[in-house]
Order: structure tokens, then sequence, then C-alpha cells
């Protein structure tokens, strides 16, 4: 069911705009790159007898874009984007040496629709600014455990569909029949947490003890996109 549903929302903009002229189609690469910045860096955790710290570490997201020029300076962009946040996990005892680490990596598919405004700065180069909204689903909880088998970890997704927002600054060279290069940078910020995350440490022989943080899915991107050239019309 859920599969369906993605597949309607990305053929419902194929079918608005594939015979619009001034339509393109793009594939685009965004590393996400651990920053400190817009409550993306790392967390930590505690009680009296463990600490643990959430780091996020580099990610990807991969997806394809459909591009519908509006007028020369105005544009709508949507798409869909697999997305992978990663992230380490480090627990220490409080009350004893020991300590253990594991990773995580939580899923999401992302649909987004963004209106661009263009800045032309010469005859092929462009800079554009764009801010939108993503639709984002999460097809399941993840789990993961220690090295040392002292740390269990348990994200949970809050829910299966939330939104974000999001906003964008890059270049980009236009060549006629080689097509568009684009490089940048976005933002993504989730309107409610992704998840949360419930972290089980066995401190001393089989006792445990259970802490937990939020997963806010904050994260910056590197854009890397490709946009093909249009295709004329025949008659």
């Amino acid at each position: 069911m859920k599969l369906r549903l993605v597949a309607l929302l990305l053929v419902i903009p194929f079918i608005l705009f594939s015979q619009k002229k001034g339509t393109t189609f793009g594939l685009q690469i965004k590393p996400i790159i651990p920053v400190n910045y817009f409550d993306a860096g790392p967390k930590t955790t505690s009680d009296s007898l463990v600490e643990v710290n959430i780091k996020p570490k580099t990610g990807f997201s991969f997806g394809v874009l459909i591009r519908q020029e509006l007028s020369k300076s105005i544009a709508i962009e949507v798409g869909i984007s697999s997305v992978k946040r990663n992230f380490d996990v480090e627990a220490k005892g409080l009350t004893t040496s020991n300590s253990d680490k594991t990773d995580f990596g939580f899923l999401s598919y992302q649909i987004p629709i963004q209106g661009l405004f263009y800045i032309q700065l010469s005859e092929q180069i462009f800079m554009n600014t764009t801010a939108g909204i993503g639709i984002d689903m999460y097809p399941s909880d993840v789990k993961s455990k220690g090295e040392n088998f002292l740390l269990d970890n348990q994200t949970s997704r809050f829910q299966n569909f939330n939104l974000s927002l999001l906003a964008n600054l890059g270049f980009e060279y236009r060549t006629e029949k080689s097509g568009t290069f684009y490089i940048g940078a976005s933002f993504n910020g989730p309107f409610k947490p992704i998840a949360k995350s419930f972290y089980t440490y066995n401190y001393v022989d089989s006792k445990n003890t259970t802490v937990s943080s939020l997963l806010n899915g904050n994260y910056i991107t590197l854009d890397f996109r490709f946009f093909f050239p249009e295709q004329e019309d025949k008659l």
C-alpha cells in the first residue's frame, strides 16, 4: 500500500508536466554533511548510570526531479528521493569503566515540492534559490546492538508521514545540447521529530538502564544535479 502511494505521488507530476513546454527531467545526488548548525549536531542523553552520545555522520540522498519553467526567472520542481541518515552511538558507564558503541541508519523517502527563483549571472550561468515543502515517508523502525553487547538501540518512528521545510542555494551552468549542470547546498528541517531512540545499557551483570533521545532529522547537504536537455516538440 505504501509503495503504491509513493508511485502515485510520483506519477502525478509526470502527468501534469510531461506535455508542457519548458519541462526538464533531472537526477540529483546529495551527500549529507554532519554539521553543528540548525540543531543538526551531536546529542547527549544520560541518567545516573550511563551517558549516551549520538553523533550524525555522513549520509546520502539520491533522487529524480522534474522542473517546469513558468517564466525566465521562476520555475517549479517536484520529484522523489531516498534519504539515508546515519548516526554513531557511544555509551559510557558512569559507575563502571565499561563502554560500548554502535551505529545505525534511518531510511526515509521524500517528495519535494519547491519554487525556484533564478538570477542570470552570464549567458549560461545562473544562480537560483529555492524554498518549499517535502512530504516525507518513514518505512520502518531500526534496531542495532553494540560491539560489546552491552548496548541496544531501538529507534522508533513517530508516524509514517511528516512534512519538512526545504531551502536551497546554488549555481547552474546551462548548455543547449548537453543539459544543465548544478552545484549547491540545501537545508532540510522536519516540522516534527522523525523518531525517538531508546538506548538500553547493561551497566553491570544483568542489570539494565534505558535512556532516550528524540531524532529531529535536520540535515545539510551538498547538492549535485544534472538536467537533461529539453526535448523539442516534433510535428
